[in-house]
């Protein structure tokens, strides 16, 4: 049976659960938005073996979030027809099997949006007594993408458009009856381990001592994000002069064009790193900067968690549909300390937002008035 009220959830007590499976299957950026979520939810039930399935890809930034006990990874398997496990460490594994075998409490999937990455077939595996998610209706693209998914879930919860992704984390959470306080806006947070800091101290080492340091992380998955090269380009090298600053480049190998043109525009200031840092290595390099220039994606992020101020690109227009899946009310840093450079209009015949494949309307924002923008930014930040 699916509940509607926004009332809690009756004879459910999340502070006694013991056993919680949190399923979240998608991007980096959208792990780090969990993390207020994971913290609330620790905090709601102290006496839960909480586990987090995520993809392979992200277990070991997931082994860095707050909260949880064990990182599991599921896996089609190889006929197509169900699931196979793997623990991002041997005890995590033997803990969501034993938790699997008792009956999980709880499970609950933190994404608003459209479900790409088959949490609903694992929500439904799970058994769990109580299985909560966002309804397919909540957006006209999940109502068409995931129709019928919500028969997956015990309960399922609407939501107004429009919310950031953390805001309607922690809806889920006060539905159950749980504790968001402390969940504000510089609430995300990665426990970065000596390791991972140590990684990118021997990565930054051909720094010049004393020099300050602007990272940046030119590339997404989706071309209609990314920022032209030659533009940003100019941005960058407008940065380096005004701040004396050098550049600590990342990106993975499928960036390796974009950042190439960004090494190439800047010759001797840049330190390119792209395809050598794990997730958690990034965020620590990211760490070490007194600046990040990132797209809409993963990185800006990272940067959030570890209290790094951070300038995005974003292709979503002014004025554009605030419920959009790349409209900054949604996805934002969620940090106070977040610079967002946007078109100052959609670019025909995009209108309510970018409709193109590639890099369109976001080729609207001018380096010059951009690297204005984040210089004036940059000063404004408290010491």
């Amino acid at each position: 049976m699916i509940a509607k009220p926004l009332s809690g959830i009756p004879g459910f007590d999340l502070s006694a659960a013991r056993r919680i499976l949190v399923v979240k299957l998608d991007e980096a950026g959208d792990l780090v938005l969990a993390t207020p979520f994971l913290r609330s939810l620790r905090a709601s039930a102290p006496r839960a073996s909480i586990t987090l399935a995520v993809r392979p890809a992200l277990a070991e930034l997931a082994l860095r979030c707050p909260g949880v006990d064990g990182v599991v990874l599921p896996l089609v398997k190889s006929d197509g027809r169900g699931l196979d496990f793997r623990g991002a460490t041997p005890e995590a594994l033997a803990r969501f099997m034993a938790d699997f075998r008792a009956g999980f409490d709880l499970t609950v999937v933190p994404r608003y949006d459209l479900d790409r990455q088959g949490a609903a077939t694992l929500v439904a595996a799970s058994r769990a007594r109580v299985s909560l998610g966002y309804s397919e209706r909540v957006t006209p693209w999940k109502a068409e993408g995931n129709a019928g998914f919500d028969r997956a879930y015990t309960h399922v919860l609407e939501a107004s458009p429009g919310t950031h992704e953390v805001e309607h984390n922690l809806a889920l959470l006060r539905y159950l009856g749980g504790r968001t306080d402390g969940a504000g806006r510089d609430a995300v947070a990665l426990a970065l381990t000596g390791e991972d800091r140590a990684a990118a101290a021997r990565l930054a080492a051909g720094v010049p001592a004393g020099r300050r340091l602007v990272a940046v992380a030119p590339g997404t998955a989706s071309p209609r994000r990314n920022y032209p090269p030659a533009q940003l380009a100019a941005v960058i090298r407008r940065l380096c002069d005004g701040l004396d600053a050098d550049v600590l480049l990342l990106g993975t190998a499928e960036e390796a064009a974009a950042t190439a043109a960004v090494a190439g525009a800047l010759p001797g200031r840049v330190h390119d790193l792209t395809g050598r840092t794990t997730l958690p290595e990034a965020a620590a390099v990211i760490e070490r900067a007194a600046l990040l220039l990132a797209m809409d994606s993963g990185p800006a992020h990272l940067a959030a968690a570890v209290g790094t101020p951070v300038a995005v690109f974003c292709c979503h227009p002014v004025g554009g549909n605030p419920a959009f899946i790349h409209a900054p009310e949604r996805f934002r840093p969620w940090t106070r300390r977040a610079l967002v450079l946007r078109p100052a209009a959609p670019v025909a015949p995009c209108r309510d937002y970018c409709r193109d494949a590639d890099a369109h309307c976001i080729a609207g924002i001018q380096p010059e008035q951009a690297a204005a923008a984040i210089l004036d930014f940059f000063a404004a930040l408290p010491p």
